[in-house]
């Protein structure tokens, strides 16, 4: 079991370090076209710079963090932060938006809002997956300890 816990938290975190390399990488590399999307998605114009910046860099930074087992949890966290702001604000879209901008950023060019949105409580839920295994995996390791100091 206490392997299983270890593979299972060290899958979702490669899963999501590629993930996340590969979507900073792709909208660095367009970093004009991902800007000007940005910029014109509702309650993000004129923002479209400073966003795009920022979530280029909170990708990059969850990869370290998440290539970094002692900062993994971190890593995971933010990771299902990023998602949540990214769920959240594709539900407001759907819910408030008449007229839907592209989805054409990246690796979501053939989805639909409605997809992405699908897509993001999934990734959500995988996060999270990671971060109670990690717990589970940390307090059991914690009560191993605790048992053998008390011997």
């Amino acid at each position: 079991m206490k392997n299983l816990i270890k593979i299972l938290t060290i899958a979702i975190s490669l899963f999501f370090a590629v993930l996340f390399s590969y979507a900073a990488m792709s909208k660095a590399t367009d970093f004009k076209n991902f800007r000007d999307q940005l910029g014109q998605s509702p309650g993000l114009e004129g923002y479209g710079e400073p966003v795009a910046y920022g979530i280029i860099a909170l990708q990059t930074v969850s990869v370290i963090l998440l290539c970094y087992r002692p900062l993994r949890f971190r890593g995971l966290w933010i990771t299902f932060g990023m998602l949540t702001v990214f769920a959240g604000y594709i539900g407001g879209i759907l819910f408030y938006s008449k007229n839907l901008p592209c989805t054409c950023i990246g690796l979501f060019e053939k989805m639909t809002w409605k997809d992405n949105l699908v897509l993001n409580l999934g990734l959500m839920i995988t996060a999270l997956t990671g971060i109670m295994t990690m717990k589970a995996g940390r307090s059991k390791k914690n009560n191993e300890k605790r048992a053998r100091f008390s011997e």
